[in-house]
């Protein structure tokens, strides 16, 4: 498992750091090829060093705003880091070398400004009300950014003394613009405004030794970044590190003074802590070693952990033994459902009492809409037949008349099946209406289609034609075919032919004939239009009750 060992590590990464140092002030004693394996090397360090530290940090402090904003401060060190090693260890262009100067102003701006906002925030930990807001301090650091990076409009930072195009940052090719003494001071003020917070938290502290220590770090932090810049030609005998690490590392063991005098709230005693945990628990390595493990114990072997792995295991009838991978190692601790499976029981009888209350109100309830079903059928069937009772007179009235071997026997037995393929289809249009708010043009062209066959048979040849596919309601659709079936009533002897088409929005009926059936009782608007000895009959919806 991950562990922090405070000491050990303290005392490796003064070493590494130390390390480092004397890479840096060799790195220029030697020849080229050297000279550059020292350099890379102290980067190295200085990189794995600043991701060491992340790491620890993530793993120490506990979740808060102060975390936050050192964990976004780490990050800005390492950017720094990688600028640096951008800036001053590869060859760019003029443009590119210029940008990364600028770039270079981000986390040096950035840093101070998130080291005061958490000293802010030990300050807001320590009061009992929340009274400065951290945030606020934001707005003069983006407005430095963005004053940086746009440099080349206004030249505020660097006033280049060589044309834009070609100035890189060089020494010697720009003098310094009132924009950057304006920043330096903000972050002058704004380090020393933390520092002052700390001294001030400090003194809460029994230890009085920090006093020292920080006194230290302060001293060494404004010694390299705040003056150095301002004596740039200042020689040094000895040059261990380079203003970056200054600053970086600095800056670093401030936020660490701050965790190690516990300013800021980390983790510790994870053994202590964990052991008086009531759960049967234990945490352990990848092997099943016990790292961590509470005064309860688990039950379980080895095996019973493997399989606790992907699945619960049942280690009696009320307790289950649960595992979880976790970094580097896994999670196992066991729960008691013994009063869950009591509440489980009384459940299960409440859930069937339920169901067959439930079992009880669905046959109710079927039963209910069976009845309103059937009293609903038998309105329907009752409307369907006193709507078609007419018709029905009409059959029942030929059909008496009729008398078999006549010259009418025929043409009455015709008409007799007209009448009842309209009756058929209107039923069923009758009930589809019913179901349905609006009925198509295939319904009804399906009606006229049967309707058809029988016109055909009494010498009415009829021809159905049509593509239109349109849905209009219900009572329109049994409107039109009432309209059709009132004309070819009419039409019976007197054409020989029929054609039935849409034509737009109405319903056309062409034939040879010289009759205009009466449309008095036809429930739509017709129009007559005669041409070449064809009578053209379009049924339409009437518009305001009056007829086409």
């Amino acid at each position: 498992m991950k562990t922090y060992h405070q000491t050990r590590d303290t005392w490796l990464f003064i070493g590494f750091f130390l390390l480092a140092g004397v890479l840096n002030h060799f790195c220029r004693q030697f020849d080229a090829e050297l000279d550059t394996f020292l350099v890379r090397l102290s980067d190295m360090i200085y990189t794995g060093m600043l991701l060491y530290w992340i790491e620890s940090i993530r793993i120490r402090l506990l979740p808060s705003r102060a975390k936050r904003y050192i964990v976004s401060s780490s990050v800005m060190m390492l950017i720094y880091m990688v600028l640096r090693i951008f800036r001053y260890r590869f060859v760019a262009g003029t443009m590119v070398q210029r940008y990364i100067l600028y770039a270079y102003w981000v986390p040096q701006i950035l840093i101070p400004v998130l080291f005061v906002m958490t000293c802010i925030e030990i300050r807001n930990i320590s009061a009992e009300k929340r009274r400065w807001n951290t945030a606020i301090l934001l707005i003069p650091a983006v407005l430095s950014v963005v004053l940086v990076l746009t440099n080349d409009i206004h030249e505020l930072i660097y006033v280049p003394q060589i044309d834009i195009a070609g100035f890189a940052g060089n020494s010697g090719t720009y003098i310094y613009g009132c924009g950057f003494y304006i920043i330096n001071v903000f972050l002058i003020l704004a380090t020393i405004i933390g520092i002052i917070i700390l001294f001030y938290e400090l003194e809460r502290l029994p230890n009085k030794g920090v006093w020292v220590l920080l006194s230290a770090v302060g001293i060494w932090f404004f010694s390299d970044y705040f003056v150095r810049p301002f004596l740039a030609d200042l020689p040094y005998p000895i040059r261990l590190y380079n203003a970056p690490e200054m600053f970086i590392f600095g800056m670093l063991s401030l936020f660490e003074i701050c965790i190690r005098y516990r300013l800021i709230p980390y983790n510790e005693n994870y053994f202590g802590f964990y052991k008086q945990l009531k759960i049967p628990s234990e945490i352990t390595d990848k092997s099943f070693f016990p790292v961590y493990r509470t005064v309860n114990k688990l039950s379980a072997d080895q095996s019973d952990l493997q399989n606790a792995l992907e699945k619960p295991v049942k280690m009696s009838n009320d307790r289950k033994l649960y595992g979880k991978t976790i970094q580097s190692g896994y999670a196992f601790w066991e729960e008691d459902e013994s009063r869950i499976h009591r509440i489980q029981e009384k459940l299960n009888e409440t859930n069937e009492t339920i169901e067959q209350e439930n079992d009880l109100i669905k046959a109710e309830t079927e039963q209910k809409e069976k009845d309103a079903y059937l009293r609903s059928r038998h309105r329907i069937y009752h409307e369907i037949a006193a709507e078609l009772y007419p018709t029905q007179m009409k059959i029942e009235k030929i059909l008496e008349s009729i008398e078999p071997g006549s010259e009418r026997y025929s043409a009455q037995i015709a008409e007799v099946c007209v009448l009842n393929a309209y009756v058929k289809r209107k039923t069923n249009l009758l009930l589809m209406a019913e179901e349905k708010d609006t009925l198509s043009l295939s319904d009804l062209f399906l009606a006229l289609k049967e309707s058809a066959d029988y016109l055909t048979l009494a010498g009415v040849h009829t021809s159905v034609v049509s593509t239109a596919e349109k849905e209009y309601p219900g009572e329109v659709i049994i409107d039109f075919y009432d309209s059709f079936e009132m004309i070819a009533e009419q039409l019976l002897g007197k054409v020989s032919s029929m054609m039935i088409s849409w034509n737009k929005e109405e319903l056309r009926l062409a034939a040879e004939t010289d009759f205009f059936p009466d449309v008095q009782r036809i429930p739509m608007a017709i129009r007559f239009m005669k041409s070449d000895n064809v009578l053209y009959m379009d049924i339409a919806v009437k518009k305001d009750g009056e007829q086409l």
